[in-house]
């Protein structure tokens, strides 16, 4: 095979050797021994990227080709001299790393160089060293994912990176590792991408659960549950008969099958739940489940699911003993996570050997991960069932299924015809039957219902109702056939528009012209001769209270417009203005002249009789002080001014026994009026 050569004649290996030795200098400046911060530009010897630089004269693809096999020889180098990747040497790593992507970023190497790399040393290192070098992809992946499109380029080389990286990955040991993975993965990829999107709705059908079979020979146990299954549902079936023909009693005229009237011979017509069966029974039954939660669509077939009912219904009466019984030994309810003294005296059972235990049993959020699949020996089934914790994941287990049997009922299959681009592959045939459909609200009723025995029971089931609403949301946008969020960019006359809009609104406005709000109410305003805006709300006249003479000419006007009135609506305008202005001078008279009220003629009720009373009293007062002074006798000029300023005082006198003094009959003795309350005018 013939030597590539450059342009000017020289081996295209020179170039290698020259690239492989400037970049051991450029890692050989950097002295940086953490993760963090991340190298940039500005790190790197600038004389010794120019080095590098300048050897691009040559053609970019012979280069490109050069710089590639000089960093995939300096990583093996790195492999070689490094035993394994762990806290000590991963900077080293990292600062290799570092320097690759700087040159993508300069455009000096191509944009695959960084990945490739991390995919070559990704081969080389064991499942520790992997864990511990995926800390580089998380804390970069805003720089290593830059420019990522699905289906081409950097996209394909990070999804056949991560997808061999989790086939080396043990799902029951490294479910953390794996979950790190993912994450990162819907990090660096669209929601919308979809590669990451089961469009024909497969289900995991290898997750095969194994179990012991020892015990498959005894069906006389749960043929009789079955029968207890079924005497429960014919109960049920009674009851509304027995509504809906307002017949009670077991005489009540029913017509009953052959085989309903089977199975009510020899069994106890007051039991209402199911028989809790014993625990070498359930065994098969209940691990049984786990082959129609990993295959739905086994419950297509009516034997399937009539077993899968009768199984689910074993396993929550069994779960209920559990939880009974846990009330009754300990006194409260039963708490995620805790370790059971009951479990720990069992032999052959050692705390954490059948998942972690944490500290803190109470709260039952701070729980760790535990192992996505547990044990199956017949020995540790009756510790699993004794779990909360077990209970839980089963019964949430349950509840997806059951919602996706819900989803096929026909009301909900009526939702999907309205879609416009409709995915056929997760638009199943089968639909969900009425008795079917009402067994599966009425399980997940009580399912939800043994899930919140306490505050974080009630807790966690609101997480799961929460959870499996947006997966509603998921699915209907797989039925879709995923149509993509991303939103097309707005043109540049639209962000010109927005400009100018925006600058728009933020202009200091003018002042408003018309001082009331609108032109119609500033007209109507100016019209009754007040001043406008807060001139005329300060004006003196609107802070005095008016007189009740002034209510006087109103009165009479309201008077001549009910007489002038000829239609039934001008008089009972009149009237009313003729009241309301009364009304209002009376009240404001109670204030100081409250004691001429009881002088009222009843028949009369205008406000002249106020006027009237008032003028007839202090007559009478002036008379009555007039008989006291003798005749000869001149009133002093003080005298006749206190009367001339005291009328109000003369009309409280006339009604109050006051006596002269003999030895001065020229002094009027006058009390002091009687305080009287007042009240505010509406």
């Amino acid at each position: 095979m013939s030597l590539t050569l450059l342009p000017d004649g020289t081996p295209a290996s020179k170039m290698v050797d020259q690239l492989s030795s400037y970049l051991r200098e450029v890692l050989s400046s950097v002295k940086k021994t953490h993760l963090e911060p991340p190298l940039v530009e500005s790190d790197f010897d600038p004389e010794l990227l120019a080095r590098i630089r300048s050897l691009r004269s040559s053609p970019d693809e012979l280069y490109r080709n050069s710089l590639d096999t000089a960093f995939k020889g300096v990583l093996y180098d790195l492999v070689t001299n490094n035993d394994a990747i762990n806290t000590a040497t991963l900077p080293v790593f990292c600062n290799f790393l570092d320097l690759s992507l700087v040159l993508t970023e300069l455009e000096i190497s191509g944009p695959n160089l960084p990945l490739d790399l991390i995919e070559e040393l990704f081969d080389s290192q064991t499942i520790p060293s992997c864990e511990c070098l995926f800390q580089y992809l998380e804390s970069r992946i805003d720089r290593v994912t830059a420019g990522v499109e699905g289906g081409k380029g950097k996209a394909l080389i990070l999804l056949r990176l991560c997808n061999e990286l989790l086939k080396r990955l043990s799902k029951t040991e490294d479910t953390i590792f794996c979950g790190r993975i993912l994450i990162f993965l819907s990090k660096s990829f669209p929601i919308g991408e979809r590669s990451g999107v089961n469009l024909r709705g497969d289900f995991n059908v290898d997750n095969v659960t194994v179990y012991d079979d020892i015990l498959q020979g005894r069906p006389t146990a749960a043929d009789e549950m079955e029968l207890d299954i079924k005497k429960d549902e014919m109960e049920i079936d009674q009851k509304k008969e027995e509504c809906a023909t307002g017949v009670g009693g077991a005489d009540g005229g029913g017509i009953r099958s052959p085989k309903r009237l089977k199975v009510d011979v020899g069994q106890d017509t007051s039991q209402k739940e199911p028989t809790v069966l014993d625990a070498n029974t359930l065994y098969p039954i209940f691990w049984s489940l786990q082959h129609d939660f990993a295959d739905p669509q086994r419950l297509f077939v009516k034997d399937n699911l009539e077993k899968f009912k009768v199984g689910l219904g074993a396993t929550m009466a069994k779960f209920k003993k559990a939880e009974d019984d846990s009330i009754k030994t300990t006194g409260k309810v039963d708490v995620a996570n805790g370790p059971k003294k009951t479990d720990e005296k069992k032999p052959g059972v050692s705390p954490g050997e059948k998942r972690k235990q944490i500290e803190g049993a109470d709260n039952d959020i701070k729980g760790e991960g535990f192992n996505p699949k547990y044990l199956t020996s017949r020995e540790l089934f009756e510790l699993e069932i004794s779990d909360l914790t077990f209970r839980r994941h089963v019964l949430v287990q349950a509840l997806i299924l059951i919602d996706f049997l819900l989803s096929l009922t026909p009301q909900a299959k009526e939702k999907w015809k309205d879609l416009k681009t409709p995915n056929r592959s997760v638009q199943y045939a089968f639909t969900l039957g009425p008795e079917d459909e009402k067994w599966a609200a009425t399980t997940k009723e009580q399912i939800l219902r043994s899930l919140e025995p306490d505050v974080q029971g009630r807790l966690f089931t609101r997480t799961i109702k929460t959870v499996l609403i947006r997966e509603q949301n998921w699915v209907r946008w797989k039925a879709e056939s995923c149509h993509p969020f991303d939103m097309p960019p707005l043109g540049d006359a639209d962000i010109e528009d927005a400009k100018k809009k925006a600058a728009k609104a933020c202009e200091i406005p003018e002042s408003y012209k018309y001082t009331m709000g609108t032109l119609a109410l500033n007209s109507l305003w100016k019209a009754t001769g007040d001043l406008t805006g807060l001139e005329g709300l300060t004006d003196k006249t609107r802070r005095c209270l008016p007189t009740p003479e002034s209510f006087r000419q109103p009165v009479k006007d309201a008077e001549l417009e009910f007489l002038d009135a000829m239609l039934p609506d001008d008089i009972e305008l009149a009237q009313t203005k003729k009241f309301t202005n009364t009304w209002k001078a009376l009240r404001l008279a109670s204030r100081d002249r409250f004691h001429l009220f009881n002088k009222f003629d009843e028949k009369r009720n205008d406000l002249e009789m106020l006027f009237e009373v008032e003028e007839k009293a202090k007559e009478e007062a002036r008379a009555r002080v007039n008989q006291q002074v003798p005749a000869t006798a001149t009133p002093a000029k003080p005298q006749e001014k206190a009367l001339e300023a005291n009328d109000n005082n003369l009309l409280v006198a006339a009604d109050i026994d006051s006596t002269l003094s003999s030895s001065a009959p020229a002094q009027i003795l006058t009390p002091a009026p009687t305080p009287i309350p007042t009240a505010p005018i509406t």
